[in-house]
């Protein structure tokens, strides 16, 4: 398992493709060449959100942390199962995120502060899946911390911006508790590299050495 400890979202991107390329298993197929369980730990989720190298623009990624929390200009989103995780969020009943919110005002040390997200009916042969597994939140020391689990994550192209929007659902949950943001934790069944990324991998961890 890969362990990554960094200060922004920003970094913990950069770090995680630096180690996921020396660390992870080299898997020689045609739709990964590495692969990792890993964990991330965030410490500041308030600057330095994205990086400009990412492969997908910083207002695609605005436009997805927007829709996450509101549920508005869902036909600007670009990310399919980002619809997945507000629909079953909070737009299924219940809302799963205002009952946290309510759970948490009751019981600020609660342990159960849980959304749950994978389907088994559904998404065990659905066309797509959701990454997303899991969100478990607790407030510490007056700050609300989130963990986030995904059963598989694209490093390259997709993890900085799952980083955003959970970081901008974290940010609504701490202002409806009235408490500061906390920490940002990121748990990862399987994080890897797709094949068809290869070269602009390599040379964007070339960079960042």
């Amino acid at each position: 398992m890969i362990y990554i400890n960094s200060r922004t979202i920003a970094e913990a991107w950069q770090d995680a493709l630096k180690a996921l390329y020396a660390q992870g298993k080299v898997v020689e197929n045609n739709e990964i060449f590495r692969d990792s369980v890993m964990a991330i730990e965030v410490n500041d989720t308030t600057s330095e959100l994205f990086d400009d190298r990412f492969p997908m623009s910083k207002q695609d990624v605005e436009t997805i942390n927007h829709y996450l929390v509101t549920g508005e200009r869902e036909d600007k989103v670009i990310h399919d199962w980002t619809k997945i995780y507000r629909k079953r969020l909070f737009d299924s009943a219940p809302n799963q995120i205002q009952n946290i919110i309510e759970y948490l005002r009751k019981k600020p040390t609660g342990k159960r502060a849980q959304a749950s997200i994978w389907q088994q009916a559904v998404d065990l042969t659905g066309t797509i899946a959701p990454c997303l597994q899991l969100l478990w939140f607790q407030i510490d020391d007056g700050k609300l911390d989130i963990h986030v689990h995904m059963r598989a994550s694209d490093c390259y192209g997709k993890l900085l911006m799952n980083m955003n929007e959970f970081v901008a659902l974290q940010q609504y949950m701490a202002n409806e508790l009235q408490v500061e943001s906390g920490k940002y934790y990121h748990f990862i069944d399987t994080c890897h590299f797709n094949s068809s990324d290869k070269e602009k991998i390599e040379s964007l961890v070339a960079e960042l050495k």
